[in-house]
């Protein structure tokens, strides 16, 4: 393979991997474009009733111009700040919908050097926990595992009177985490969860 396929497969699998790693906007954008839709049709049929002289559906387009000019005048500032503050939060979201990453919980995994494969994020959660329950010796139903975008969060609910081993368990969190190869690496998190049947 020359090296001008080579770098055409890697780029072609970061694009796969990105696309199958973040949340489409289809929904979104279809929802926005049906409004623009709606509302640049209902506008149009009003326009057209108001050129023919047919009595306008809902409003005529100088009748609602005349109204919103006059909406200060009369009092309904109340009302001009109300239209605003939505038009401004729809704006807000699709803008944030546009620039947000919007990733799915899913982790790529590094073979033979290579981000290739997928993981989804409850998989890894539980081949972690199941890993840390084997080898530190701590009940499965004891152990709780969350996996991230940048973290990884375990939390061990001791029994009474029981030693934790804390630094047992992160040294082998860690060491699997390694053998993952994820990308991006999540930070490992251990924490001591509510001793088991405090109810407090």
């Amino acid at each position: 393979m020359s090296a001008n396929d080579t770098l055409t497969t890697d780029r072609t699998l970061r694009r796969v991997l990105r696309r199958e790693s973040h949340s489409p906007r289809t929904t979104a954008m279809v929802v926005s474009a049906l409004i623009v839709v709606i509302v640049a049709g209902y506008l149009a049929v009003e326009a057209v009733l108001f050129l023919v002289g047919a009595a306008p559906l809902l409003i005529g387009p100088g009748a609602l111009l005349q109204q919103a000019a006059t909406l200060p005048e009369q009092g309904a500032n109340a009302i001009v700040i109300a239209i605003a503050a939505v038009v401004a939060i729809i704006g807000a979201v699709l803008v944030f919908l546009a620039l947000a990453p919007g990733r799915l919980a899913k982790h790529a995994m590094t073979v033979e050097g290579e981000a290739g494969v997928l993981v989804d994020n409850g998989v890894l959660a539980s081949g972690l926990a199941h890993r840390i329950s084997s080898e530190a010796g701590i009940d499965r139903d004891r152990l709780t595992v969350g996996v991230g975008h940048r973290s990884v969060d375990v939390t061990v609910r001791p029994d009474a009177g029981v030693p934790l081993p804390l630094d047992a368990v992160r040294e082998i969190g860690e060491r699997e985490l390694a053998a993952y190869a994820l990308h991006p690496a999540p930070k490992l998190v251990v924490r001591r969860g509510r001793i088991q049947g405090d109810e407090r």
